[in-house]
């Protein structure tokens, strides 16, 4: 995710190719000309986009174990919300403390390392959880606090490993490969539920948990296969802080994109919080069981993986900025109809809606902001863009879970997608992000 580089002339076409030629030459440049399969005729691209297909199944089934531990371990179901969003706030923490701190980072060091550590700590914490749980001795304290370990780890690998991006594949190739990137998200999001409620219901929840462990190895091996990522020589020499907030003031230089972040901010926190509320909306609005969660859950991962191959295959499309406003609105309009309704069925066809919508705006919100930010300001950028979206959403299914265990979870989640598609129609409407390509 990038923002617009300096001032309004920075936008322009050639601003950009001037800021692409300051880049260092890496393999991805080296690349084919016109590669024939996009970003995965790359070959570390294409490592890092198959481990991360494995571990991103293990994790959407991790989501749906835990969420139904999290349901069974609460004293009393109306509480259940709370306690999702207990969880929820306590991943947030790490991500709202040191986002700034890990882009700032992730442009100090090599990428291809740190990210071998947070991977790996990432694979620990899931053990963690697993053997708790199998041994039959899991509290809900515990619970909160690998998820906050995990939390950690993710603050730094995000920003990370979303920068490392440009410096895999060519710059013809950069919005496929983060369209990509997303579908390899999004597409285990229809697997990874499905098979998590399955097992859930057959073999158990540690099980699950143990399955999400090992695929972490499968990125790990991939970074392990892959030459190392350096920081750009002669850069950085301001001190991290100092460059903390230089990212800061770089990004509220931009209007139009400060725009596009606060709507973002706003889906995280009011929209996308709905997948970790999921479980508690399954077992007391609709009260079924794990295999209906895991459709439900399969059905949003179905939307996302379309929205991600749509950004994927989109291109260059005029009014980008607008567009994404748009896929906001109708994210929080499927929200408000997901909310009122009392049987799976439609459910299901409005979270494909809700899932689509919402890949897409953020997707668009990922190109737009990479395609107008310099390199030396992309690991700062991105970690700004992951508080958002890695920290804020979390934090978001605090706060909506708590006042969803006093209103009730059915009207909270209605009046969040009508704020959100309000907020939407009114961003569209403002010049700045109306223009933005």
């Amino acid at each position: 995710m990038r923002l617009p580089a300096g001032a309004h002339d920075r936008s322009c076409e050639g601003c950009r190719v001037a800021d692409s030629a300051q880049e260092p030459r890496t393999m991805a440049q080296d690349g084919p000309t016109r590669p024939r399969f996009g970003a995965l005729s790359y070959r570390e691209f294409r490592l890092l986009w198959i481990g991360l297909l494995i571990s991103n199944t293990g994790s959407w089934m991790a989501t749906l174990a835990q969420g139904w531990l999290v349901v069974q371990l609460a004293p009393r179901p109306a509480l259940a919300p709370l306690y999702l969003g207990i969880i929820g706030f306590v991943r947030a923490i790490p991500v709202l403390a040191l986002s700034g701190v890990a882009g700032a980072v992730a442009d100090h060091i090599d990428r291809r390392r740190l990210l071998i550590v947070t991977q790996a700590v990432l694979g620990l914490a899931g053990l963690g959880l697993a053997i708790l749980t199998q041994a039959r001795v899991v509290r809900i304290w515990e619970v909160v606090l690998l998820a906050g370990i995990s939390a950690c780890a993710l603050t730094f690998d995000a920003p990370t490993r979303q920068s490392l991006v440009p410096l895999l594949v060519g710059p013809r190739e950069l919005m496929n490969a983060i369209g990509l990137n997303s579908a390899a998200f999004n597409g285990p999001g229809i697997i990874g539920p499905a098979l998590g409620g399955v097992l859930v219901d057959t073999v158990g929840i540690a099980a699950t948990f143990y399955t999400n462990a090992a695929s972490f190895a499968a990125v790990i091996v991939a970074l392990v296969l892959m030459t190392p990522k350096p920081p750009v020589p002669g850069q950085h020499q301001a001190g991290i802080w100092t460059e903390v907030r230089d990212g800061i003031a770089y990004v509220r230089g931009q209007p139009a994109i400060l725009t596009l972040l606060s709507l973002a901010l706003l889906v995280s926190v009011v929209a996308r919080p709905y997948i970790q509320l999921l479980p508690a909306f399954v077992r007391t609005v609709l009260a079924q069981g794990p295999t209906t969660l895991g459709t439900l859950m399969a059905a949003s991962g179905a939307g996302a993986l379309a929205g991600s191959v749509t950004v994927a295959l989109i291109g260059s499309a005029r009014h980008r900025g607008r567009l994404a406003a748009t896929c906001a609105a109708f994210a929080g309009l499927a929200l408000a109809g997901f909310a009122v309704s009392s049987r799976a069925w439609p459910g299901t066809l409005l979270l494909i809606v809700l899932g689509a919508s919402i890949m897409l705006f953020m997707g668009m919100t990922n190109t737009l902001l990479q395609t107008h930010t310099r390199l030396e300001m992309r690991g700062r950028v991105m970690s700004l863009y992951t508080m958002i979206f890695l920290g804020f959403m979390p934090l978001g299914a605090w706060l909506l879970g708590s006042l969803a265990s006093v209103a009730g979870l059915r009207s909270t989640l209605a009046a969040g997608g009508m704020l959100v598609a309000l907020a939407a129609v009114r961003a569209a409407r403002r010049s700045g992000l109306r223009d933005l390509r």
